[in-house]
């Protein structure tokens, strides 16, 4: 019943300001948002009306129309209550159905109050009984002036009409506001409409008690009479208003009053102008100035220290833990234990770099326009040895911009210019280590508006040796132009030339063509002495040649592709096309990025298809040395079939062929296990590809959607090497992330590998066992954590190889124990120590383990740890040697923000002893800013 009492009194509020009307009125619109509140209203008899048939919803409620209301509504109230037999009590609602009653009712006052202060406010704004008082004297204090003189200006009358107008209209305006908050008072009678859902909840209990409920109704008076309340000041500011309409200022107004004002307008206009103009011309010096961006950054950095040994046998410390005392990848390496970094000296060192930048945000489209540029200063501050003066370096600078719109840029560097024009001529952007140094410049133009749309490329500047590196691809000055352009759509061209002074000159050309699913790219680059004559370019007897066409298309599931190639010999090393990204002698092969070798002529086919489940691949290769001299062409074809994936699994099975010694192309002479192994067969290479063998393999992938064991990496293979009989077996496994066991996190590995080769391999026959896990923990205690990691590796060789001749055993071992602790004793004060031990014996080489072979500790498709015998070329040649010793140290490191504290010592000697010993010491410290 409380329902029903809540939901007709929220009818009520809808309407109370609206008057009184019948079940049908005349005068409320069809679509009107409270029609079918009024029309319910009035069928219930609670509103009846006025006698001419209308509404009248815009007019204001009276105190005596709202009580015939309530009182018609709390009849009817009763009489339902009586009709159902229930009392008419306060019994009948509960003390929280009666508290939500008066809280609506509450809110609908506060609604109300608000918009009294709104009407407060408007009424401020637009007069208060004082201003209307000033107002009044002023107009009695004119009266009693004499008339105007018949010379008065009546422009000036005229002006001080329109200023009496434009309050008028002022006025107008704050009764045309106070106007829509009367009309907001309507619209919330719709929001005491939406409360009816909610207080509908109440109906079945009503509130019947006289005394409640004339407290109620008393409530709904004194709203109504606030409502009237607000309108009568309105009514009152609009008639204080309208009187002022009335006055007639021009004959009270003297010739001084209105020359005063006139002067006193004018001097206010010219203030307006000059201050806008002022605000205009600032305005666009702020337009300019945000069109330019500066920047300075830089840093300042200082390192003492020494790493030494007692011996000065310089030996890597990277293969125990990781440290501040590395030299990282250099020289011939690939992996940073590959380098000593124990015998280093003095390490003291400070520098500084300092960094100008600006940016233009809107340059302008016509001329040249700089849009970005930038400078770099380094400073030596000091070395290990004395200098009076510091040195310092423009290090590099780049530039950027459009000319009429067509975008270029310039860059300079000091040690480390990069660019390249194609694979075989200019490659010099892959190496970003500092031993072969280049100083000088690039620049880019894209004239887009010229024919043709050229993109212009001009390299210039001066490459020097290194101790590591005596005779580089690129030695001295060195002039670029390459000119790529794009004659129509899916061609384009490229034209280039380069020259090293003193050692070579080329030219080439290079383009690629999109035919629908068809994509052929070609390239030919003609290398020479320089002053040769130009004519020796098109003779490749007389000059070295590298180029190539090759194609791929796509024809529904089936994938093809086809290549013929020649590269001379001298394009070994990057010589022949001054292209340090080739140059073995420093990266052993592993950075070369060309398609293919120096001293090779071939051709190749590849195919794949994709038939449901099943992916099938098949390849056929014939390839020669450069001249193709009889027995230097080997041949090479295969298949491999793939089912899967499900649950992570796949099944693979492939066959290859190979075969050396031929005269020609496909001559199919001599079947070989492998061809050119470590070059172009290795161990790890996709299906035994380059080699006579045939297998099956199964794999499960941990990071596939559904795999069966999420995380977990499986890998067993079987191949036979079917020339010589040789079989070979790998079964390994890894997570493909860490897993979590309470606190801990784990990452084990194995792997397991026989190879079978009896005399007929210089190994013979032997078997790898290798294990290995990481583990580390989640902070513990004071932000204490711990870290580990093992691995050891075995590999028994029965003896019975061509090489091998009695049983072998070679092993290595590596642990590390670590604490590391965050926030030590303050905050981002970082804690670390570490002590590590690896040893091995019977491994490839002789003498001490001083440096490894690269980091395969946790690689579990590969046998070493550190050191070979390892089946990487071939596993018919992983042979072991007689190279046995250890390692071992401990480390300690605090961090603070860029401070770093780093001290060490480690030791390294034949097994059960050391004989040299090593101790690092290095505090660094940088600031950027």
């Amino acid at each position: 019943m409380k329902k029903r009492l809540v939901m007709l009194l929220a009818g009520l509020l809808t309407v109370l300001s609206m008057g009184f009307g019948l079940a049908q009125f005349s005068d409320v619109p069809a679509g009107h948002w409270a029609k079918e509140a009024v029309e319910a209203l009035a069928a219930k008899g609670i509103i009846v009306g006025f006698p001419d048939g209308t509404y009248r919803g815009n007019e204001t409620l009276t105190r005596y129309q709202a009580a015939l209301i309530i009182y018609r509504l709390l009849q009817q109230i009763e009489e339902e209550m009586k009709a159902r037999g229930e009392s008419p009590t306060m019994e009948a609602m509960s003390s929280e159905d009666l508290e939500a009653l008066k809280n609506a009712v509450q809110e609908l006052a506060a609604e109300l109050a608000a918009l009294g202060v709104r009407v407060s406010a408007l009424e401020d704004s637009a007069a208060t009984k004082e201003d209307i008082a000033r107002l009044e004297a002023l107009i009695e204090e004119l009266k009693a002036q004499p008339m105007p003189e018949p010379g008065m200006d009546q422009a000036a009358l005229q002006d001080l009409a329109d200023r009496v107008e434009a309050a008028s209209i002022a006025a107008d305006t704050a009764l045309a506001q106070a106007q829509q908050l009367a009309e907001q008072l309507d619209a919330l009678a719709q929001d005491v409409e939406g409360v009816k859902g909610d207080v509908a909840a109440l109906g079945t209990q009503v509130e019947a008690n006289a005394q409640a409920i004339q407290a109620l109704n008393e409530l709904a008076v004194l709203l109504n009479q606030d409502v009237l309340a607000l309108q009568d000041r309105v009514t009152a500011l609009e008639k204080g208003l309208a009187d002022l309409q009335r006055i007639d200022f021009e004959q009270f107004a003297s010739k001084e009053d209105v020359a005063a004002v006139q002067e006193f307008a004018a001097a206010l206009r010219s203030d307006l102008v000059g201050l806008s103009e002022k605000v205009s011309k600032l305005e666009g010096q702020v337009a300019e100035l945000s069109k330019v961006r500066y920047s300075v950054k830089g840093s300042l950095s200082a390192t003492y220290g020494t790493v030494v040994t007692n011996t000065g046998n310089n030996f890597d410390i990277d293969r125990l833990f990781p440290n501040a005392f590395s030299t990282g990848v250099f020289g011939s390496a690939t992996s940073n234990v590959q380098r000593g970094d124990s015998n280093q000296g003095n390490i003291s060192y400070g520098g500084a770099s300092l960094s100008f930048g600006i940016k233009n945000t809107a340059p302008s489209a016509q001329g040249v326009a700089v849009s970005e540029a930038s400078a770099n200063l380094l400073v030596d501050a000091f070395t290990s040895s004395f200098s009076g003066t510091p040195t310092i370096y423009f290090n590099g600078a780049s530039v950027k911009g459009t000319v009429d719109g067509q975008p270029f840029s310039v860059a300079y560097s000091r040690k480390n210019s990069a660019f390249k024009f194609n694979y075989y001529l200019f490659a010099n952007d892959n190496d970003t280590e500092t031993v072969n140094p280049r100083q000088g410049m690039v620049a880019n133009f894209s004239a887009s508006k010229f024919p043709l749309a050229p993109e212009f490329t001009i390299v210039a500047g001066v490459a020097g040796t290194t101790v590591s590196d005596s005779n580089p691809a690129l030695n001295g000055n060195y002039f670029g132009v390459r000119t790529a352009l794009k004659p129509f759509s899916g061609l384009n061209l490229a034209l280039n030339y380069a020259t090293n002074l003193g050692n070579k000159s080329a030219i080439g050309v290079d383009g690629g063509l999109e035919l629908g699913p068809v994509n052929l790219s070609a390239l030919w680059v003609s290398s020479q002495a320089p002053g040769a004559p130009v004519a020796n370019f098109f003779d490749n007897t007389l000059s070295n040649w590298a180029y190539y066409v090759q194609g791929e298309g796509k024809l529904g599931p089936v994938s093809l592709s086809a290549n013929y190639h020649a590269v001379d010999p001298l394009y070994s090393d990057g010589k022949a096309g001054m292209s340090e990204n080739e140059d073995t002698d420093y990266y052993a092969g592993v950075k070369a990025g060309a398609p293919y070798g120096a001293n090779t002529r071939g051709f190749g086919i590849g195919a794949s298809a994709s038939l449901g489940p099943v992916a099938i691949k098949g390849y056929l290769e014939s390839e020669g040395n450069y001249n193709l001299a009889p027995g230097s062409v080997y041949d090479a074809w295969g298949l491999a079939a793939t089912l899967g994936s499900f649950r992570g699994f796949s099944l693979t099975g492939f066959y290859n062929a190979a075969y050396t010694g031929g005269t020609g192309y496909l001559s199919f002479t001599t079947a070989s296990d492998a061809i050119n192994p470590g070059v172009n067969y290795y161990y790890t290479i996709e299906n035994n590809k380059y080699s006579s063998s045939w297998g099956v393999r199964v794999s499960h992938d941990g990071k596939a959607q559904d795999a069966l064991i999420p995380t977990l990496n499986f890998t067993a293979q079987y191949a036979n090497f079917y020339v010589s009989g040789f079989s070979d077996i790998q079964v390994y496994a890894n997570l493909s992330q860490p897993f979590k066991l309470a606190f801990l996190s784990l990452n084990p590995g194995f792997r397991y590998h026989s190879f079978t080769g009896g005399a007929a391999a210089n190994t013979g026959d032997y078997a790898t066992l290798k294990g290995g896990i990481q583990v580390s923990t989640d902070p513990l205690l004071f932000g204490l954590a711990l870290e580990g990691a093992a691995s050891y590796r075995q590999t028994d060789y029965v003896g019975n190889g061509s090489v091998v001749t009695s049983a072998t055993q070679a092993k290595e071992l590596y642990w590390r124990a670590g604490v590391k602790i965050s926030d030590f004793l303050a905050p981002k004060l970082n804690f670390s120590v570490a002590y590590a031990h690896y040893e091995g014996d019977q491994l490839a080489g002789a003498g001490l383990p001083v440096v490894g072979s690269g980091n395969q500790a946790f690689n579990f498709a590969r046998d070493r740890i550190y050191r070979s015998p390892d089946p990487i070329a071939a596993p018919w040649l992983a042979t072991p040697g007689t190279q046995a010793g250890q390692l071992e140290g401990f480390y300690l490191e605090a961090k603070y923000y860029n401070l770093t504290v780093a001290y060490g010592e480690f030791a390294l000697g034949p097994l059960g002893s050391f004989t040299n010993y090593g101790r690092g010491f290095k505090i660094s410290y940088s600031v950027d800013f």
